[in-house]
């Protein structure tokens, strides 16, 4: 598996690009600025980029995919109950103080542990919303590791203060989807440095011991 990881834009969200070194194909994951970096990324790797997936629809983590779309001509895929926070880009854009262009499209949904394919392997969807409403993260098992968006972090948790939010369902995804999967799981986030399944489950201090579940702020 070539598995890159690209901190981006002023949010510093992680863009990743996930492929099938045999087979060569790849897929974008959160593609959230700065787009010529993102395509230099896919240059370096040789990958050829078949898809491009989304976690959410908050504005970190879709500022590329327009362009990104016009670089590799491919569709885009995320839940069903991302449309909504689509629609509203520009709202959010503007309660940060800033603009945004072309709003991005869905070309299909992605269903609850629906696996996608890239070349041999099988990217998994989790429902994990909490965080925003449609929230997805990607489970590779045979590789070991998880794409958990902005559910869970290294030592915290998805912020549940913006639109669409809800503290209890954000635990809740976090302990029965993420915490469920084995100890050895790499946790890869949508922002900061990656983890394990383990080291969440027994240290993070928002989820109290982990499978129990805890208290937001």
């Amino acid at each position: 598996m070539i598995l890159e990881m690209l901190t981006v834009g002023p949010f510093q969200e992680n863009c990743y690009l996930i492929g099938d070194e045999t087979s060569g194909r790849g897929v974008l994951v959160d593609p959230g600025d700065e787009a010529a970096r993102i395509a230099m990324m896919v240059e370096r790797s040789g990958l050829d980029i078949e898809k491009i997936l989304l976690t959410h629809a908050h504005i970190d983590h879709v500022g590329a995919v327009v362009a990104s779309v016009e670089e590799y001509s491919c569709p885009v895929l995320a839940h069903e109950e991302s449309e909504a926070m689509l629609r509203q880009l520009p709202m959010q854009a503007v309660m940060m103080g800033m603009r945004f262009g072309t709003v991005p499209k869905i070309d299909a949904y992605i269903a609850d542990e629906e696996e996608i394919p890239v070349g041999s392997l099988r990217l998994k969807a989790l429902y994990t919303p909490g965080h925003s409403p449609g929230h997805l993260a990607f489970y590779e098992e045979n590789e070991g590791m998880v794409l958990a968006g902005d559910a869970l972090f290294a030592g915290s948790v998805g912020r549940v203060d913006l639109p669409g939010g809800d503290g209890p369902l954000l635990l809740k995804s976090i302990t029965e989807r993420l915490l469920t999967l084995p100890e050895s799981t790499v946790v890869y986030p949508g922002h900061g440095p990656r983890t394990t399944v383990a080291r969440e489950r027994d240290t993070n201090p928002f989820l109290q011991g982990g499978r129990s579940g805890g208290n937001l702020l």
